[in-house]
């Protein structure tokens, strides 16, 4: 779709913004912004949660997408501290803009928390009367204004948008009505766009659990649908083909152990050196290790019962993706693993793939579940993952498996690759018209509103 450009243009007086529509001004963020209300940030500490207290926004709270956490999900803090800090009570209507590490993001109050407060990792901006928040909004998530927020961090270490330079940022205003017209605009053209990215999310997610669903029947049921089945008594398991062996992983393994963080914590993690794997960095799908860190030469000798050696297999033991696992390449580096990340080492190396298929069944991922410990759910402890259940099959139909899965999963990494690239070309699509929205590069006043 095209749009059309202004009838008349005039220099901005700013390098990067170039020219825009005569009639709009070119402002800093401050100049909008209430007097009696200036940009602030919130609590420095918020103390324990309080269920009935005052609720306050914290970076985590927002996303990417322009959105907040359900109701349930916001922390709270008392009535004494929140008294401390009016100062940066926010109202519905007011923008919200994270200035920690995360800095970036940005959401509109809601109605429901009209009242709340802020940490010090967020800031408030209360338009003025003037000027449309929502406008301003979509302006404050435009590349233009990122990339002035970008620009005044440098070189620093701690990434953090300081006040002084969110309140500098440089925006164009329109005048009233087409500050309407832009922000309905863009309201009705980027939800369009979302909906087709959930469209394409959702066809993620339903490839992803028919790929486990693939994975669990192959490596539980077989791939002769004829072949006689026994109980395998493990409930999970249910019937296996009569000629497999039910077993517990620690039987298969040689190695079951993790490692520990560095000595010094983070201050240990090197930007070159010895690679070390965390729990980020270990998925079902491979080995992700765009953020990885390092570690020195002397920190692996200290940690050298964690080293990974090619062929392992590595499973997260902790937190929120506790039973993802994968299989080290066969060609693969010096490395070690932290106290999340547990190697598997096989006596089998024949058996690794098929191994490793296993750990991402169904079946497996609910031993894992069900494992942890007590109500705590603290994680999987080597005695755990010794004892979990599976059906091996003898070695040249475990190849065959492993045949039969890569083929038919190499299908399902192509779709989710066509969806991943689809909501790419979305995402990039939906920037590109929120810039050219908010800079005036095109003419939205007259754009149909179906």
């Amino acid at each position: 779709m095209s749009f059309p450009r202004y009838p008349k243009y005039k220099p901005s007086g700013v390098e990067a913004l170039g020219e825009v529509p005569d009639g709009w001004s070119v402002l800093s963020l401050k100049r909008v912004v209430n007097p009696a209300r200036q940009i602030t940030y919130g609590i420095v500490q918020a103390g324990p949660h309080v269920p009935d207290g005052v609720p306050y926004i914290r970076p985590a709270d927002m996303s990417a997408e322009d959105g907040i956490k359900a109701p349930d999900d916001i922390m709270r803090t008392s009535d004494e501290i929140a008294a401390n800090y009016t100062r940066s009570t926010i109202r519905a209507g007011d923008i919200v803009c994270s200035i920690g590490p995360s800095f970036g993001k940005v959401m509109i109050t809601p109605a429901w928390l009209d009242g709340a407060n802020l940490t010090q990792g967020t800031a408030r901006i209360a338009v003025q009367r003037e000027h449309i928040s929502k406008y301003i909004f979509w302006t404050l998530r435009a590349p233009a204004s990122v990339a002035q927020w970008v620009s005044s961090i440098g070189g620093a270490t701690f990434s953090a948008l300081n006040l002084g330079p969110l309140a500098r940022t440089t925006i164009l205003i329109p005048p009233l009505p087409e500050q309407t017209a832009i922000a309905e605009f863009l309201d009705r053209e980027t939800g369009k766009i979302d909906g087709l990215v959930a469209e394409q999310r959702r066809l993620m997610e339903l490839l992803k659990e028919k790929r486990q669903a693939v994975i669990s029947h192959a490596v539980t049921k077989g791939l002769n649908p004829h072949a006689p089945m026994k109980p395998s008594g493990i409930e999970w398991l249910g019937e296996v083909p009569e000629h497999w062996e039910v077993t517990r992983l620690g039987f298969l393994c040689f190695k079951i152990g993790s490692g520990k963080t560095p000595s010094g914590g983070g201050e240990a993690y090197l930007s070159e050196g010895i690679t070390f794997i965390r729990s980020q960095n270990v998925y079902d799908d491979g080995l992700r290790l765009d953020d990885v860190v390092y570690v020195s030469e002397e920190t692996d000798a200290e940690q050298s019962w964690s080293r990974v050696l090619p062929g392992d297999i590595l499973l997260n033991i902790t937190g929120a993706s506790l039973g993802r696992t994968c299989l080290v390449p066969s060609v693969f580096d010096r490395a070690n693993v932290n106290q999340h990340v547990c190697i598997l080492r096989l006596t089998s190396a024949a058996s690794r793939t098929f191994i490793a298929m296993v750990l991402k069944s169904s079946g497996m991922k609910s031993q894992f579940d069900s494992a942890q410990n007590g109500a705590a759910r603290e994680g999987l402890n080597f005695a755990q993952i010794s004892k979990l259940a599976l059906a091996l099959p003898p070695q040249s139909e475990q190849d065959a498996i492993v045949r039969h899965l890569e083929t038919e999963l190499a299908k399902f990494d192509t779709l989710t690759a066509e969806a991943q690239r689809a909501i790419d070309i979305l995402q990039e699509r939906r920037t590109a018209l929120i810039s050219a929205a908010v800079t005036g590069q095109i003419d939205v006043r007259r754009h149909p509103k179906n």
